[in-house]
């Protein structure tokens, strides 16, 4: 299993499956950071070919790119069919969101729907990927309150009514990439 760490900082290695990968690279802006490439994001097209990782992880980094649609371009061109990208990023009623002064803009559990199959929201991005899984993560007094569960399960109303009450920490969101032959 070929895996790519975007903007890897001091952890390359730090996720579930990185015993099981043949091959980790880690890419980051950083001199600072355990990267194999350095390189800014913003940047495109990145440092490699297409249809090359079987696993991109993009661990609190989204939130530092300029150009969301252009950055899921450049994840889905260099992911092989059905390669999991997973991302975790700050929630917009989260402390951590606003207390990172390189925080650029903020997501929502819908965020990345436009980039879904068969999405509507197709004039921006020619991405294409399938979603497995979106949590909205919390602190521990209110995932053993319930409330965690509850908003996970009605999140659109939980988005709209109480997310600046019942404050999350993180979104995570694991997708395929979904590639059709030419």
């Amino acid at each position: 299993m070929r895996v790519l760490n975007v903007g890897c900082g001091k952890a390359k290695r730090e996720f579930p499956e990185a015993s099981e990968a043949t091959e980790i690279i880690g890419v980051d802006i950083s001199p600072n950071s355990e990267a194999d490439i350095l390189h800014n994001l913003d940047l495109t097209p990145w440092p490699f070919e297409s249809d090359s990782f079987d696993l991109i992880i993009m661990q609190d980094i989204i939130e530092h790119l300029e150009d969301v649609p252009a950055t899921m371009n450049e994840i889905w061109r260099i992911a092989r069919q059905n390669c999991v990208v997973r991302i975790r990023t700050p929630h917009y009623a989260s402390y951590y969101a606003y207390n990172d002064p390189t925080h650029k803009r903020f997501f929502g559990i819908y965020a990345f729907d436009g980039f879904l199959t068969g999405s509507q929201n197709d004039l921006y991005a020619t991405a294409q990927f399938s979603l497995e899984e979106r949590r909205i993560l919390f602190p521990k007094v209110w995932r053993i309150t319930g409330v965690s569960s509850l908003a996970n399960r009605f999140s659109k109303r939980w988005e709209q009514l109480f997310s600046f009450i019942f404050r999350p920490e993180n979104l995570e969101f694991e997708f395929k990439a979904i590639k059709t032959p030419t």
